[in-house]
């Protein structure tokens, strides 16, 4: 007997009844278990290599057809359509589990939430944006609310999101007002992206036209009585610069914005509760002199490298490794094989950078080197018109 009253068994005790007992159709029995353990497991290792993907176009004079859903084969790299849906301009999408997000770019700007199953999207709702031009939508990690950037309107907003995915009622509503130098670009304000911070509990919001970065801290993340801080921290980019988006190192200690109109990576770092220059680092190759049109920003997985496009007359994406101190060192210039490349992202393994080439229509796939961070073309491509957005 052991300490808790139970006879001891061996193992070999065990063995010596089972052996005992063999017969054929007890083996035969045993082994039905396990072809049939192995034929309903296979179709789940199979699977179990393809991603979502979904990808986010213009559909005003191309010929898309609106919100992509694509199977991505993270072994090979290969990309296959498995559905579509009809909307105006979705530019930009966010995701919640099976929930899709997506901004309809236009005058009378609106947001609208999917549920995606079985290779089908269904419509939850729709709600306006109150701005013109919604350009950028991104869920909180606490995933009960979600902020929308009106790019024409100058303003963002903040709606609640349902447990079931259904957006919900507007937590709040900001508009900015104000110009930057450049008499066309920045003659107001443009409202570019708001991201949420790691732990939900602070909000950045790039303006283009201010070449400003304004951080609200969120009271409540967590619960359904959410609401933005007053008097938000400022951060200013250069003069002319033109903040678009943003990226964080794993910490949090250190910010890099992508400036549209120089191209440059501007990178904060932060002091107790302020946000202090850093460093500034331009995305070009040496004596390019050409136009830019600075896109899109993104972090590894791993935190060691930094990648950013730049359309314009570059069309490449910079690489530049992070290094401890938190600065950008520049390690090389890729061809985006394509032009205007709008937005980009890196397969959640690593391994793959998926470029949307917008004004070529297309979708590059690029092998990762994930010990050097350099691209290397994979041969693999996918036609679809106006490709803006990429997430997994």
């Amino acid at each position: 007997m052991n300490a808790y009253g139970t006879a001891k068994i061996s193992i070999y005790e065990v063995l010596k009844v089972v052996l005992t007992n063999f017969n054929t159709t007890f083996y035969l029995e045993i082994m039905k278990k396990i072809i049939l353990f192995i034929l309903t497991c296979f179709p789940f290792f199979c699977w179990s290599q393809k991603i979502s993907m979904f990808v986010g176009t213009y559909t005003s004079n191309t010929q898309s057809k609106g919100i992509y859903a694509f199977d991505f084969n993270t072994k090979t790299g290969e990309i296959e359509l498995i559905s579509t849906i009809s909307m105006v301009n979705p530019s930009f999408l966010a995701r919640k589990d099976n929930i899709l997000y997506a901004v309809s770019e236009q005058e009378q700007g609106s947001l609208a939430a999917y549920s995606f199953s079985q290779e089908k999207f269904t419509l939850l709702n729709t709600v306006s944006t109150k701005g013109a031009n919604p350009c950028h939508v991104s869920v909180s990690p606490n995933n009960n609310l979600i902020a929308v950037s009106n790019y024409s309107g100058g303003s963002f907003l903040l709606y609640g999101l349902e447990s079931n995915g259904v957006i919900g009622d507007i937590k709040d509503f900001v508009q900015h007002e104000g110009a930057g130098i450049d008499k066309v670009r920045q003659a107001g304000p443009h409202v570019h992206s708001a991201f949420f911070s790691k732990k939900g509990d602070e909000l950045f919001v790039q303006d283009l036209g201010l070449d400003q970065i304004s951080i609200y801290r969120l009271i409540n993340p967590k619960k359904s009585t959410i609401k933005l801080g007053q008097d938000p921290e400022e951060v200013f980019s250069s003069a002319g610069g033109g903040p678009r988006h943003i990226v964080f190192d794993k910490k949090g200690k250190y910010m890099y914005v992508v400036l549209e109109m120089t191209a440059d990576i501007a990178v904060y770092e932060r002091e107790g509760s302020d946000w202090l220059f850093y460093q500034s680092i331009n995305i070009n190759p040496d004596g390019f002199s050409g136009q830019n049109g600075a896109a899109d920003i993104k972090v590894s997985p791993d935190g060691k490298f930094l990648y950013a496009t730049n359309r314009g007359d570059a069309n490449t994406i910079g690489i530049f490794a992070v290094g401890r101190d938190g600065k950008l060192i520049k390690v090389a210039n890729q061809s985006t094989k394509g032009k205007g490349p709008r937005n980009f992202n890196i397969s959640p393994d690593g391994k793959f950078l998926l470029v949307a080439n917008q004004t070529t229509n297309e979708i590059v796939v690029f092998n990762r080197d994930e010990k050097t961070g350099l691209l290397t073309d994979s041969g693999k491509t996918v036609s679809i018109p106006s490709p803006v957005c990429i997430i997994f």
